[in-house]
C-alpha cells in the first residue's frame, strides 16, 4: 500500500479540485498498485491519473476501505481520548459500587425480616431491637454513600460528554475514522523504475465563503476593504501543507445548455395596489446623488460618474513589512476570479471553518450623513464608493468597523446597478433633524365633488459638530394610482435639490458648517373624490 499527500486543492464555492501525488517502485512489465490516502467521497467519473518514466495505466479502479481504522495523527485528541478513557473508568467503577450497596441493602433487608418472623417465635426483643438500629444505621449511610456517588457520576457524565463534543467537533468518533479512499491501478513499465503519480480529482465536500472586513479610520481617509475567506472541507483527509487557489466558478455536471418553449400570452391581471408600490419603493436605490445648486424635477438616473485615482491611494511596497497581497495572486477570465494563494496552508478535515486572508485595498469615499426622519429619527453616516466595479468584489457579507469600533454587519451587493456602494457606518447624534406637521399650514377643503388637503412639513437640521459636514435629507410625497386623484408638488415652497418623481422622494442635498442651522419645507396638496377614502 502506497500513501499518497495532498499538493494542491482548488476550492469552488461548493466542492473542490484536488491533486495528489504517490510514489511507487515499479519492476518492468505489468504492476498492480493500491494507491491509499485519497479521500472516500471521491467523484469517481473525474479522477485522472498521469504518470512518469514511459508508463502506461491501463486500468484502474477506486474503492473505499471500511475495515482498517486510521488512528489519529493528533497528540491533542489522543490526549482527549485517554481522558475520555479514564473517565469512562472512574464511572464504570462508581457502577459496580453501586450494585454492591444495593445487594447489601438487599440481604440486610432480608436478614431484618427474617429476624422479625423469629421474634414471633421467641426472639427476645433487645435482640430485634439491635438488629432494627443496624439496619436503620446501615441504610443511612448507604443512602449517603450513593447520593454522593451519583453526584460523581453526574460530574463525570458532564466532563465526559464535553469531551465527545469536542472530539465530534474535531470531526473524529472515538478517536478514529474508519474510512480510507484506495486507488487500485493495473500498470505497464518499460524498465524497472520509480514512478510518480499524479491523481486529480473533484470532491463535493469542501467549501469556501467569502466575506469583508470594511474599516474606517476617519473621513478624511480611504476606506481600507479587506477581502477573507472562511473555508472548510470534511473529505474524511487532512491537507497539510497545501497549495490552495479559491475560485468563483461553479462546476456544471450534467447541466445542459437551456432552449426556449413557446411563449402563450395569457389575460392581464391587475396587481394588488400595495405589491405595486413596494416595486416602486424598491426602485428607490440610491441615499444621494450628484451635487447640484438648482433643482431638478426628474427621475434621477443619470448621476454623473466619478472617475476616481486609485493609484494615489496605492500603499509603498516595503520588503521589510509583508502582507497577504504579496502572496496572493488574483486573476480573472470571462467566466469566474481565482485567488492563488503563495503561502501553504493547513485544512483539518473535521470541517472546522479557517479564516483566510486574501487582499487589501483603499479606496476613496465619499462621506455622508443622511436623514429619512419619516422613516427613523437617527441620522445615519454614510460612505459612499465610486467605480466600486474596478474592487472586482464578490456579492458577500461585511463586518464594518468605524473609527476602530465595531459597527456591525452589512452586505455587499456585487450585482448591483448603483453607481456607488453604499455602506452604512452607524449614527450620529451630534447631527440632529426634526421632521414637524405645520397644522396652521395644512388645511383642507371642498370644492364641489372633490376634497383638496394641504400638508405642510418643516424639517429643522442643525449641526452641533466642530466641523462641517455633507448633508442629505429625504422624505416622500404620495403617488396617484387613479385618474381622478390629483397631487401636486408645490414648488414655490418646496426647494429640493433631487426630486425623483417616480418613487415621490425628494432629498436635499448641502453643506451643513459647524454649528449652522438650516430650515426646509415639504408642501403638497391631494385633490380627491369627498366620497373616497385615503390613507393620508
Amino acid at each position: 500500500m502506497i500513501q499518497s499527500k495532498v499538493e494542491e486543492a482548488t476550492i469552488f464555492f461548493r466542492g473542490a479540485e484536488l491533486i495528489q501525488s504517490a510514489n511507487a517502485e515499479l519492476k518492468k512489465g505489468t504492476n498492480e498498485i493500491r494507491i491509499a490516502g485519497l479521500s472516500p467521497d471521491a467523484d469517481r467519473n473525474s479522477i485522472k491519473v498521469k504518470t512518469t518514466k514511459g508508463v502506461i495505466v491501463s486500468s484502474f479502479e477506486f474503492t473505499v476501505d471500511y475495515l482498517t481504522d486510521k488512528k489519529l495523527n493528533s497528540e491533542e485528541i489522543e490526549k482527549i481520548q485517554k481522558e475520555l478513557d479514564e473517565l469512562k473508568k472512574q464511572s464504570d467503577e462508581l457502577d459496580a459500587k453501586k450494585t454492591v450497596y444495593l445487594s447489601a441493602m438487599d440481604m440486610l433487608q432480608r436478614s431484618v425480616l427474617k429476624n422479625v418472623e423469629g421474634s414471633k417465635r421467641g426472639l427476645s426483643a433487645d435482640d430485634l431491637e439491635k438488629t432494627l438500629d443496624y439496619y436503620k444505621s446501615f441504610s443511612l449511610e448507604t443512602q449517603e454513600k450513593l447520593r454522593e456517588d451519583a453526584i460523581k457520576r453526574k460530574e463525570l457524565n458532564d466532563q465526559m460528554s464535553n469531551l465527545r463534543k469536542q472530539l465530534n467537533q474535531e470531526g473524529f468518533s472515538d478517536g478514529k475514522t474508519n474510512r480510507d479512499g484506495i486507488l487500485v491501478l493495473n500498470v505497464s513499465s518499460p524498465k524497472d523504475a520509480l514512478c510518480e503519480f499524479t491523481i486529480t480529482y473533484f470532491v463535493p465536500s469542501a467549501s469556501w465563503t467569502p466575506y469583508y472586513d470594511v474599516n474606517v479610520s476617519s473621513t478624511d481617509k480611504p476606506v481600507k476593504i479587506t477581502g477573507r475567506a472562511k473555508v472548510r472541507q470534511t473529505t474524511g483527509i487532512d491537507w497539510n501543507d497545501v497549495k490552495l487557489s479559491l475560485s468563483t466558478a461553479r462546476p456544471s455536471f450534467g447541466k445542459t445548455a437551456p432552449l426556449f418553449s413557446a411563449w402563450w400570452l395569457q389575460p392581464y391581471v391587475r396587481q394588488d395596489l400595495r405589491k405595486v408600490n413596494t416595486l416602486s419603493r424598491m426602485t428607490q436605490n440610491a441615499f444621494s446623488y450628484a451635487r447640484s445648486d438648482e433643482a431638478v424635477y426628474m427621475s434621477a438616473e443619470a448621476d454623473p460618474v466619478v472617475v476616481a485615482d486609485y493609484d494615489a491611494y496605492a500603499p509603498e511596497p516595503s520588503v521589510a513589512n509583508l502582507t497577504m497581497d504579496d502572496f496572493v495572486q488574483q486573476s480573472e477570465n470571462q467566466l469566474n476570479v481565482t485567488y492563488e494563494i503563495d503561502l501553504p496552508y493547513s485544512i483539518p478535515g473535521n470541517g472546522k471553518e479557517q479564516s483566510i486572508e486574501l487582499k487589501t485595498q483603499e479606496v476613496p469615499a465619499e462621506f455622508k450623513y443622511y436623514s429619512a426622519t419619516k422613516l427613523d429619527t437617527e441620522v445615519y453616516v454614510l460612505a459612499e464608493i465610486p467605480d466600486w466595479e474596478k474592487l472586482n468584489l464578490i456579492s458577500a457579507k461585511a463586518n464594518v468597523t468605524y473609527d476602530d469600533t465595531y459597527v456591525g454587519e452589512t452586505y455587499i451587493d456585487a450585482e448591483s446597478t448603483a453607481e456607488k456602494l453604499s455602506l452604512t457606518l452607524g449614527t450620529d447624534r451630534r447631527i440632529t433633524v426634526k421632521r414637524e406637521k405645520l397644522k396652521d399650514q395644512s388645511r383642507s377643503g371642498i370644492f364641489g365633488n372633490d376634497v383638496t388637503k394641504t400638508f405642510t412639513y418643516q424639517f429643522t437640521v442643525r449641526n452641533n459638530q466642530k466641523v462641517p459636514v455633507d448633508m442629505v435629507v429625504k422624505d416622500q410625497y404620495p403617488k396617484a394610482s387613479q385618474e381622478n386623484i390629483k397631487i401636486e408638488l408645490l414648488k414655490e415652497t418646496t426647494t429640493p435639490t433631487f426630486n425623483n418623481e417616480d418613487v415621490g422622494v425628494v432629498s436635499w442635498e448641502f453643506e451643513l458648517k459647524s454649528g449652522e442651522t438650516k430650515v426646509f419645507k415639504l408642501v403638497y396638496s391631494v385633490r380627491y373624490p369627498k366620497d373616497m377614502e385615503l390613507n393620508l
